[in-house]
């Protein structure tokens, strides 16, 4: 039996790592069901213990081979004895290559994480690209969304791997580096890699793998961001966008500080969006505001857009505006006892 389970374990260790963790369970059941029926043969049914029971015997080999030997039960046959030996040789082997398994499948599955090329799963939004940009996306997500769960794609393994978002390394354009990201189950994708040809690579496959998929992403040129949008993407965010703000910065800065305070929630006022739901359809601007105020009364809110269902954009509404089902109400939300952020105050000082 020895030399069975010695060439069964030569060929087991052979094996992928995973693969041999069943293997040795197998194994190990197998060892046991023998060893035990074995001891019951030879100290049962045919030696002086006939008060043992088959299931006591596989007992008593479970306690063998884990080297545990409580002494209830115990051989009191010579051949009893070397049934014992050779099953205490055998359980020492099984646990060793058990241990030694589960460890390296924990290793490499560490491993992998570290150097991004592990699965991740239960991902609600995937971030392509190895930016400033995307950094700053997963930072917004976080503040906003504190249970949500990224996945951060990147061409290269990162010098300082981020420690508070789980990434993953390979060519996004592939279906494989995708979907070790959890894209078929993910609901969002941003993209904000700042090559145009790539992007949209990225957006195809993306969608090939999730056809349910709600996309943004940054668009160079006027001409990629029609190719994006007609390849699927929700919201395209172009550089020209970055234009009209440094612009906007030379004859009315004072835009720009607030855009920079509203466009995050790390300030003192943020954007907020009020989707409309069964229970507030009906109901008007004021009605809608109240309720937050008093859901939070650290805060004040301001209505400054409502999207109507129908696609109709309405600046500044009146606080008698009623809200249809569907509709989308942006506020601004004014935190109180927060201070502003510095970027802004110092860049005042400067004027």
């Amino acid at each position: 039996m020895i030399f069975i389970v010695i060439r069964l374990l030569k060929r087991v260790l052979r094996e992928p790592t995973k693969r041999r963790l069943v293997l040795t369970l197998v194994a190990f059941t197998v060892s046991t069901l023998v060893s035990g029926t074995l001891f019951y043969l030879v100290e049962g049914v045919y030696g002086p213990q006939k008060d043992l029971t088959w299931s006591r015997s596989i007992y008593w080999a479970i306690v063998t081979m884990a080297t545990v030997g409580y002494g209830d039960i115990v051989p009191k046959t010579f051949w009893g004895r070397v049934v014992a030996c050779v099953t205490i040789v055998v359980g020492i082997a099984m646990f060793s290559l058990f241990i030694s398994t589960l460890a390296d499948v924990f290793m490499q599955g560490s491993l992998k994480r570290v150097l991004g090329l592990g699965r991740v799963k239960n991902v609600d939004v995937v971030v392509v690209g190895a930016n400033e940009v995307c950094r700053e996306a997963i930072n917004e997500l976080r503040r906003n969304m504190p249970k949500i769960r990224v996945a951060w794609v990147m061409e290269k393994k990162p010098r300082t791997p981020p420690e508070d978002v789980d990434f993953v390394v390979g060519d996004p354009t592939d279906d494989d580096t995708l979907k070790r990201a959890g894209i078929e189950k993910a609901k969002d994708l941003i993209v904000c890699v700042l090559d145009d040809s790539t992007a949209i690579h990225i957006v195809l496959t993306a969608k090939k793998l999730n056809k349910g998929l709600r996309i943004a992403a940054l668009a160079k040129s006027s001409r990629a961001a029609e190719l994006l949008k007609e390849a699927g993407v929700s919201i395209v965010v172009p550089f020209k966008r970055l234009g009209r703000e440094l612009a906007s910065a030379v004859f009315e800065p004072s835009v720009v500080h607030f855009l920079e305070e509203v466009t995050t929630a790390r300030g003192r006022a943020d954007l907020v969006e009020i989707v409309i739901d069964p229970s507030h359809a009906g109901k008007d601007v004021k009605d809608i505001i109240r309720e937050l105020q008093v859901a939070d009364r650290n805060a004040r809110y301001l209505a400054v857009m409502l999207a109507k269902n129908s696609g109709e954009q309405v600046f500044a509404p009146k606080d008698d505006t009623k809200l249809d089902l569907g509709d989308k109400l942006v506020l601004v939300k004014v935190k109180e006892g927060v201070e502003p952020q510095k970027a802004a105050s110092v860049s005042q000082q400067q004027q």
